[in-house]
């Protein structure tokens, strides 16, 4: 199954294990979650972006996140699944080459 990763996170240790991605997940209120999916037709490491928000406007992505900076921490209330259950950033759907990414099961969640 194909899956949407935070890359460019700083690596951490979870479980005696290195970590160097966090899964995207949409969270409904009654704490139920979802993997978010890009299309079937998408390859491992096609880039996810937010039209509106790519980085020839906005710059280069980060190597690695600075976590001093606490980046996804303030763009992660901005983030949740739309009526359709794309995933959104800013109510904009996110996209890949191939299409939206979406939950499969939750419309209105968090990240």
């Amino acid at each position: 199954r194909l899956a949407v990763l935070l890359c460019n996170l700083k690596p951490v240790n979870m479980r005696g294990v290195k970590s160097h991605a966090m899964v995207m997940c949409a969270v409904s209120e009654d704490g139920t979650t979802d993997v978010l999916t890009p299309p079937a037709d998408c390859a491992p490491g096609d880039r996810v972006f937010v039209p509106g928000f790519e980085h020839e406007k906005c710059g280069e992505p980060d190597q690695v996140l600075n976590p001093k900076k606490k980046v996804f921490e303030q763009i992660q209330p901005d983030l949740r699944t739309l009526e359709d259950k794309t995933a959104g950033y800013k109510g904009i759907p996110w996209q890949t080459a191939k299409g939206p990414v979406v939950s499969l099961s939750i419309s209105y969640a968090v990240f």
